[in-house]
């Protein structure tokens, strides 16, 4: 069985972590084929190396155990924004990266490497290979999922990313947003193809006959700029005029909380809120399943961040939720207006109040958007159609003379 090596900085890093997942369940759906080692970054309690799932995970160290918090609780890009000292890190966390990759592809003899976002993964790789770190004969296999792409401006980062993707022998992107956005960089999207990540949306993100819908109102996301949550604030807002007792439940942490909070009491609608935090990755689908109507309000950050695609409305969608999404062109590639969801302008709280009030008030408009939702995504975003897809661009990979 051939070696496949991911690099990464987002991973599970133990049992019912609150981390994003789908690196893992990616690399869980290609263990079917190849044997897959994961290099993640180490974070104080997780373990250094074990299997999870069929998939070999090293993590590495990069600094004292206490201080190990470049990665996670966010990404690197935010924790690098939120305290500068982190910067000491970096660094440290390369160097530590580079040498495990130099190591890990020797020892498992490695035919190719499927790095998770340009940087630093990707660039890494790709010097690797040219420094002759790592055999010149390792295929390279470069994802973006958005905030690496959007939310690292600048000419030198820009330059960095074109000669990146430049040198992958193939890249992925997980939309037609991020394709586009390349071409304007100046990108050769030859060798680029659209592919998204997925969600189980066969056993666990699924529609619930059952369930009650306890919740007028969800939202799932980190509680950070890009994510919008304070049009959604305002939304509901404007709606407790005509609608005293609408429930919104916030499922998330981040640095913007208490500025929401903040947001809600201000505007009075503190007992119209309720503020979950963070939950582990398998009680989401029961907090979906309970609402009627699932929001995602993303908007452009004021440092051009964006989201790449946007899981949490396919999510959604697979729970059966009335979906309500913002006009971000990355967004357009789960909900069709009007047919599977609703979608209102960005940033824009009375279009939004005005959607929620809608599915509130028409209730053929909701069994519509609920009984369009599930079947819409399933094709396309569920992990065994996609796991399937990352195979054939790997075997292409894999094949391809040397040039």
């Amino acid at each position: 069985m051939q070696s496949i090596l991911v690099l990464t900085s987002t991973y599970p890093r133990w049992q019912g972590d609150t981390e994003p997942a789908f690196v893992h369940f990616l690399s869980r759906q290609l263990s079917a084929n190849y044997k897959v080692i994961v290099l993640a970054p180490h974070y104080p309690g997780s373990r250094h190396k074990e299997t999870i799932d069929g998939v070999l995970v090293y993590r590495f160290r990069y600094s004292p155990g206490f201080a190990e918090r470049l990665a996670y609780d966010g990404g690197i890009i935010a924790n690098l924004k939120n305290n500068i000292f982190k910067w000491l890190l970096v660094p440290f966390f390369l160097t530590s990266q580079l040498f495990y990759l130099f190591f890990l592809a020797r020892k498992y003899k490695v035919k190719l490497i499927h790095v998770h976002w340009v940087i630093p993964q990707g660039l890494l790789a790709i010097l690797a290979r040219k420094l002759r770190l790592i055999p010149g004969n390792i295929r390279i296999l470069c994802t973006s999922h958005g905030g690496d792409l959007f939310s690292l401006q600048g000419g030198l980062l820009q330059s960095l990313k074109r000669f990146t993707f430049r040198n992958a022998d193939h890249a992925t992107v997980v939309s037609t947003a991020m394709r586009d956005h390349l071409i304007t960089m100046g990108c050769d999207t030859t060798n680029i193809s659209i592919q998204p990540m997925g969600v189980d949306l066969t056993r666990q993100f699924i529609p619930d006959r059952h369930a009650v819908n306890t919740r007028d109102i969800i939202y799932v996301g980190r509680l950070v700029e890009k994510k919008g949550v304070s049009t959604l604030i305002d939304s509901i807002r404007q709606l407790k005029k005509d609608y005293p007792e609408i429930q919104a439940t916030l499922v998330g942490d981040g640095p913007e909380r208490a500025s929401l909070v903040q947001q809600c009491i201000e505007s009075g609608i503190n007992n119209q809120v309720e503020f979950v935090g963070s939950i582990t990755n398998d009680r989401v689908p029961e907090f979906y399943q309970s609402a009627k109507i699932a929001v995602v309000p993303s908007i452009i950050a004021k440092d051009g961040d964006q989201e790449g695609l946007g899981l949490v409305a396919v999510e959604a969608l697979g729970c059966g939720c009335a979906t309500i999404v913002s006009d971000l062109p990355a967004l357009s590639d789960v909900v069709n207006h009007g047919e599977n969801g609703l979608v209102f302008s960005a940033g824009n709280a009375i279009e939004l109040k005005d959607s929620i009030r809608s599915i509130l008030d028409d209730e053929s408009l909701y069994s519509r958007l609920v009984k369009n939702s599930h079947r819409s995504v399933i094709e396309k975003f569920d992990w065994q159609p996609v796991g399937k897809r990352y195979i054939e661009i790997i075997e292409q990979c894999i094949n391809t003379p040397n040039t």
